[in-house]
């Protein structure tokens, strides 16, 4: 029916069709095509006991921030469009116009011009609009000089000298912090300092080989937290002091940050005034995908609650689905995700509206965007509430309608019939097929008399062994995603993010273009690819065996630069080059496998069969 069409026009209709029921039918229509024209579908979803739909702009709904006010301050991380953020959020803290390679690249020359861009942009519009901080110490975006890593600069030694690290942390926080500590409501003192978590041993938790842990020890965490209090207090700020991290839904992970805030805020109980603990606020970063497990998200938040005078934060949160194609299944379960995740932050909300009993301790919640992205950060991934073109999707209904979306929807099990593909030592995951992370792990070896560096997962299967003084040729092809950059890595083990130390320290030292043929690991493919191409990338690498132990050599990993998951691997290649610099023995071929005439007498698993072929002569030293 023509929903312009006046009422007059409609009841003429229906004498002339002698219908009552035509006409109330068309009254009917008339109302519900006049509430849609005029985007108050709202106004109806809050009067009867169903859902609004999904697909339409954020005007028609209520507010985010307005909807969580009475349970806590609902904010954004990083940017995203202006309209839709202005509307839903409260807070905003700066993605990364805050970060030490933005405030202080060269030594001693502070720019704050960006974070105050960007902080103007949104005060302009909105006055009440608040701000956090992030981030004033952290072992990424920080150039390294800060810790007096080599080589020398600035008349420093390039040695990790202590005395020059402490005095540089101190000047970047007495100056950064002294410049926006009045405006700022809290801010992240300490990003991710947690490397391998290690319940019985918070210190040695801190070990991640990189960053100021080289110069200061795991002393340097408390060293930034004293330095910012003293500027705080000094002034009289009511600024919330925070310690960040991501994973922090491992029980593992939590214990040791538990352990690490209660440590260090009872050794310094005496240093604030009025009783205020070093540590305010643990910062939980929700990077959270389909198999993240909301039980252990809330005995963290009960385990947090437990360390006195401490609140919890939860920051740059998203919901990662896998890449390609939104499909109506991982709609729905992101949305469930997102309900599910969202009761249990209301069930612990530092606001009045939390009458259940839990400890009230969060005081604020930020998603790490408004719409869904192409590319960048969570690129091609549908992490966020609305869709690339300001849609709400699904997600937007369990945040926003949380017990209601419990009640009325569950979780549907996707199609995940695929068949396996199996070789020796090489593990690919893609979050397409349902994995929660997308990369490839190459094994290289489990005997430490012939690769001392290097171990695998329980199975004990390798890709090969590689020999001393050879040289071997890595090549891959990928699809972009979402993700149009990639690290090829040294790692420990089997694991997503157990890199070996001397790799974290040069993560981002060694950046190619794709058509380049990297000479180093790690490798930092990010130039010359664009958002679903296809590229091939190769490493060349010659293994002398005078690299040392956990330092620049271990297992290969292939993984999305910045942490990306929207990608995914085609194929894998491994080759020995020959005499002649040319590949002229092929070790790895994921996901073919090997024929029979390539190699013989080492065992090799194709799909589901064993093949028994010669083993690699090894000659590396213990």
């Amino acid at each position: 029916m023509n929903s312009k069409r006046s009422l007059k026009q409609l009841v003429s209709m229906s004498s002339k069709s002698a219908s009552r029921q035509a006409l109330l039918l068309s009254l009917s229509v008339l109302l519900v095509a006049s509430l849609l024209n005029n985007g108050l579908f709202t106004a109806i979803a809050a009067t009867n006991d169903d859902l609004p739909p999904t697909g339409m702009t954020f005007e028609h709904y209520p507010a985010l921030k307005d909807e969580y006010k009475d349970y806590f301050s609902f904010g954004i991380f990083g940017r995203g469009e202006i309209e839709g953020l202005l509307y839903n959020y409260a807070s905003y803290t700066p993605g990364n116009e805050m970060k030490p390679e933005s405030t202080q690249r060269e030594k001693g020359i502070f720019t704050y011009t960006s974070a105050d861009n960007a902080m103007k942009a949104y005060s302009d519009r909105n006055s009440d609009m608040l701000f956090y901080g992030h981030t004033l110490a952290w072992h990424s975006q920080t150039p390294t000089w800060m810790w007096d890593a080599p080589p020398a600069r600035y008349g420093q030694s390039g040695e990790f000298d202590r005395e020059t690290a402490l005095e540089n942390l101190n000047t970047h926080i007495e100056n950064v912090l002294g410049y926006y500590g009045s405006r700022l409501e809290g801010i992240d003192v300490v990003n991710e300092a947690i490397g391998t978590a290690d319940p019985a041993d918070w210190r040695a938790s801190l070990a991640k080989g990189e960053g100021w842990y080289m110069a200061l020890g795991w002393e340097w965490v408390e060293f930034a937290f004293l330095k910012a209090a003293e500027v705080v207090d000094r002034n009289g700020w009511d600024l919330k002091l925070v310690y960040n991290d991501f994973g922090l839904d491992s029980p593992n992970k939590a214990r040791v940050t538990y352990e690490m805030v209660k440590d260090i805020n009872e050794r310094y109980a005496d240093v604030r005034p009025n009783g205020k603990p070093l540590i305010e606020v643990i910062g939980m970063q929700g990077h959270y995908n389909l198999s993240t497990n909301v039980q252990n998200v809330e005995e963290n938040i009960k385990l947090f609650a437990t360390l006195p005078g401490v609140k919890v934060h939860i920051t740059e949160m998203d919901i990662a689905l896998p890449p390609g194609e939104l499909t109506p299944e991982n709609e729905n379960n992101q949305g469930m995700k997102y309900a599910e995740l969202f009761q249990i932050y209301r069930n612990y909300a530092a606001g009045p509206a939390n009458t259940t009993g839990n400890p009230k301790v969060i005081e604020t919640v930020k998603l790490a965007g408004v719409r869904d992205v192409r590319d960048g950060w969570k690129g091609g991934e549908f992490a966020m509430p609305y869709d690339y073109d300001g849609h709400a999707k699904k997600a937007l209904l369990g945040i926003l309608y949380t017990d209601k979306f419990l009640a009325t929807h569950e979780y549907i099990e996707p199609d995940t019939d695929q068949e396996q593909k199996q070789i020796d030592g090489v593990y690919v995951y893609d979050t397409g097929n349902g994995d929660s992370w997308s990369g490839a792990n190459i094994i290289l070896g489990n005997d430490a008399s012939q690769w001392p560096w290097s171990t695998t997962d329980e199975d004990g299967k390798v890709a090969f062994t590689p020999e001393k003084d050879a040289t071997y040729r890595l090549s891959f092809n990928y699809t972009a995603k979402g993700t149009s950059s990639i690290r090829v890595r040294w790692i420990k083990d089997n694991s997503n993010g157990g890199y070996t130390s001397a790799d974290g320290a040069h993560v981002n030292s060694y950046p190619y273009s794709a058509n380049e043929v990297a000479k180093h690991i790690p490798a930092f493919f990010n130039s010359g690819m664009v958002n679903m191409g296809s590229y091939t990338l190769t490493s060349e690498i010659k293994l002398e065996g005078s690299q040392p132990a956990d330092g620049l050599i271990g297992n290969i990993g292939i993984r999305g630069g910045g942490g990306g998951n929207a990608f995914s691997i085609n194929w894998i290649k491994v080759e020995k080059v020959g005499t002649n610099g040319e590949p002229d023995t092929l070790l790895v071929n994921w996901p073919e496998g090997l024929d029979d005439d390539i190699h013989i007498g080492r065992k090799h698993q194709i799909k589901g069969s064993i093949r028994t072929v010669p083993a690699l002569p090894t000659s590396l030293p213990p």
